[in-house]
């Protein structure tokens, strides 16, 4: 008798670990529960689950029958670009922290920070245009579209709750993160959940 989990047990267990780290050591170290480096250090290490998170969904994948040559393909471009992400946004952060540089040369540093999450869009878009089974296509655009409404309900709701003055304001770039959250959701009402 096996003691291991069934590979969509698994990767959901690890798409969940990697939310909790993720959002959990930003919490952590933007309230300055971890202050300082240590907290930031516990923020980076928490992207380091992207690799067995991604092992994990095409193992599962594999056993659904869903891992196309498209989608690895779309899986590596994601995880590069989002290392390439973190990098450059801890890189732009303490250049601009160290040297307080002019409007100019700060536009730049968010231009830098921004061109990975381009890189992720356009990986998404290289997927549909790539996948070739109409069948996962059809699914990966309704995961899309329910991404896309999470996302406006949970920012219609949260932009009346802060014109109510009962919440904070929130930066603009915390839309691609709830929307790569409102992507877990999508995955949790396809019609395909066991997958």
């Amino acid at each position: 008798m096996s003691t291991s989990l069934a590979p969509a047990t698994s990767a959901r267990l690890w798409i969940a670990g990697y939310f909790v780290a993720t959002f959990g050591s930003g919490l952590l170290a933007k309230t300055g529960v971890i202050p300082g480096w240590p907290g930031i250090a516990l923020f980076l290490a928490s992207f380091l689950l992207l690799f067995p998170l991604v092992r994990s969904v095409q193992r599962a994948q594999a056993e659904c029958g869903m891992n196309s040559k498209a989608m690895r393909a779309y899986n590596r471009r994601v995880v590069i670009a989002s290392m390439v992400y973190v990098a450059a946004l801890f890189g732009t952060i303490a250049f601009a922290h160290s040297y307080a540089p002019p409007p100019a040369v700060r536009i730049v540093l968010a231009i830098i920070v921004a061109t990975p999450v381009m890189f992720i869009i356009r990986a998404m878009v290289l997927l549909l245009r790539e996948e070739t089974d109409e069948y996962l296509r059809m699914l990966l655009v309704e995961q899309a579209l329910l991404a896309t409404g999470f996302l406006l309900t949970v920012g219609t709701l949260y932009g009346f709750l802060n014109a109510f003055d009962l919440a904070p304001r929130i930066d603009a770039y915390w839309v691609v993160p709830v929307w790569a959250l409102g992507l877990g959701v999508g995955r949790l009402f396809r019609r395909d959940r066991a997958c």
